[in-house]
């Protein structure tokens, strides 16, 4: 496992310049927490109820370093949330780390070439509950994902941008293989998994009105092994302010990889809370 966190900070250190004091830099800086928070209580209430308790954080944050040859382009996403009802026992409704960095080469063409390394995990561990049976499927970096890809980046629009390269994509586990990196055709259990293949990534970011902003965001990963092993990842945010301090955020992720389940995955989540930009 350090060796991986090594390998990665190596890459990152191999990126950045290393000239940043000796240039006229600007830097664009960016950091919003969000909270909420929902509890009810119930004492001797004969219509009936139950006391509940749930509560979301979410910290998203962005550092770009515009440069006269390169913009390098830093983004991280944190999300958790759990909830409480009744004498049950507490369940996670939430759990995302993300991060992204991506260096691009501004060579005064039409597309630009870049380099970018993404890794995606979660902090705590992962269920799926039945009447008599909580079984734990996931864990923190179990499953981890993290993507290497070159290629090049093509924005048609201030708002949209388009990546396509060549990239490969790592599956680490320890604890849960299968389904994430174990190969279910070989008798060895697998606990990591690299795939080699073609990626392409369309961010869009637009402010549709004057207190509302849509981010969305699609990633496909192809397996060099065939057309019918597509992975999908669409995460799609949709933020209106309604006071300084108060705004509802809309998320729904739709996720779809065949190793995983040949069926689609889906998430969605409304969020009304307390947002606060540091910086």
């Amino acid at each position: 496992m350090k060796k991986i966190f090594y390998i990665i900070a190596l890459l990152l250190a191999s990126v950045m310049p290393q000239d940043i004091a000796a240039i006229d830099t600007t830097w664009q800086k960016e950091l919003v927490c969000s909270f909420s928070f929902n509890q009810a209580y119930f004492d001797n209430w004969v219509a009936g109820g139950e006391n509940a308790l749930a509560h979301q954080f979410d910290l998203s944050g962005k550092l770009i370093y515009n440069g006269d040859k390169y913009i390098w382009t830093n983004i991280g996403k944190v999300s958790y949330g759990n909830s409480k009802i009744g004498k049950a026992e507490t369940k996670k409704t939430i759990d995302e780390l993300r991060i992204e960095s991506i260096l691009t080469y501004l060579w005064g063409f039409i597309t630009e070439p870049y380099l970018s390394l993404k890794g995606e995990t979660q902090f705590a561990p992962g269920y799926i509950y039945g009447e008599n049976l909580n079984k734990q499927v996931s864990g923190f970096l179990d499953p981890g994902y993290f993507t290497q890809s070159a290629g090049f980046k093509y924005s048609p629009m201030e708002e949209l941008s388009i990546r396509f390269g060549v990239a490969i994509k790592e599956t680490i586990t320890k604890d849960f293989p299968a389904p994430y990196a174990d190969d279910p055709e070989t008798e060895k259990i697998e606990t990591t998994k690299i795939e080699p293949g073609m990626e392409a990534v369309l961010a869009f970011s637009k402010k549709i009105s004057e207190n509302t902003l849509i981010n969305s965001t699609i990633d496909l990963f192809n397996n060099f092994t065939g057309l019918d092993a597509t992975d999908v990842r669409w995460d799609t945010d949709v933020v209106t302010k309604i006071t300084k301090y108060i705004n509802v955020k809309f998320n729904v992720k739709l996720f779809y990889d065949k190793d995983i389940s040949t069926k689609r995955q889906l998430s969605q989540s409304l969020l009304l809370g307390i947002s606060y930009t540091l910086f």
